[in-house]
């Protein structure tokens, strides 16, 4: 078991780090660099890990994008809510996510790129955290009271930007506004000069299991603007909602939607 243990902290390191030498994984988990390396080697050997061979740094393999692949693929929800994502950016003309949750992480599950010269690091498949994402408010707020402070207790809020809410009590605050508006909003909190709104979707069994989002660049598009994309967001999540079996009005009606939680 605790061979397997630090496999996984090995990988969950790597996962948020872009490259790390064998010294950096070994002292940020305090174990030898000569036991490092040797689980470094399985990983390796299993396409788990890849090595740079300029700067023999390790950095997660292909293994994980051909997992991810396998797993999004099998989300219908991607094929339903597409067509929406679409109609989106021709909207907006910025860019659009679908992502789901994972317990601790949103994952984007489905990206349609905004025509603007810049683009976003994004990428389908990648998973961000939870604090600091307007996607991972909207999904978080509206689980069950229970759920939501289970995971805020083990959350490991770090600070990405000057914005990024670093307090827990801060944060399950915020939480609560956007169960009140129905929407969640993040002011460059994860990334430098970016700003999103998204809004949570409801399935057949009423659960919020993922969110759509809208994207931009505050030097193209500041979040005052963005927030003015609100009524239309919402209304592309109730129709996915729909699709997915949800019955309700719901996504009008956010007093309602708290009474289930």
């Amino acid at each position: 078991m605790e061979t397997l243990t630090r496999f996984f902290k090995i990988i969950d390191l790597l996962e948020n780090s872009s490259e790390l030498r064998l010294k950096d994984i070994s002292d940020k988990l305090g174990m030898d660099k000569s036991t490092t390396h040797r689980f470094l080697k399985i990983l390796l050997k299993h396409d788990y890990v890849k090595i740079n061979p300029d700067n023999k740094k390790y950095s997660l393999g292909l293994k994980f994008l051909n997992i991810s692949s396998k797993i999004i693929d099998s989300i219908d929800i991607r094929n339903i809510a597409h067509p929406h994502l679409l109609e989106l950016v021709k909207y907006t003309n910025e860019t659009i996510h679908l992502t789901t949750f994972d317990g601790k992480r949103v994952v984007y599950i489905d990206k349609i790129e905004s025509a603007g010269p810049i683009r976003m690091y994004s990428r389908i498949g990648n998973v961000a955290p939870i604090h600091c994402t307007a996607a991972g408010k909207a999904i978080l707020a509206f689980q069950k009271g229970a759920v939501i402070d289970e995971i805020v207790k083990d959350l490991d809020i770090i600070s990405l930007t000057e914005n990024t809410i670093t307090c827990k009590e801060d944060f399950l605050k915020v939480l609560e506004e956007v169960r009140n508006n129905g929407f969640a909003i993040d002011n460059s909190e994860h990334e430098e000069n970016i700003c999103c709104i998204a809004v949570p979707i409801r399935d057949y069994s009423r659960k919020v299991g993922y969110a759509v989002s809208i994207s931009a660049i505050k030097t193209r598009m500041d979040l005052s603007k963005l927030i003015t994309f609100k009524d239309v967001l919402i209304d592309k999540a109730n129709a996915i909602s729909k699709e997915l079996g949800y019955i309700d009005t719901g996504f009008t009606n956010f007093a309602e939607m708290n009474k289930e939680l």
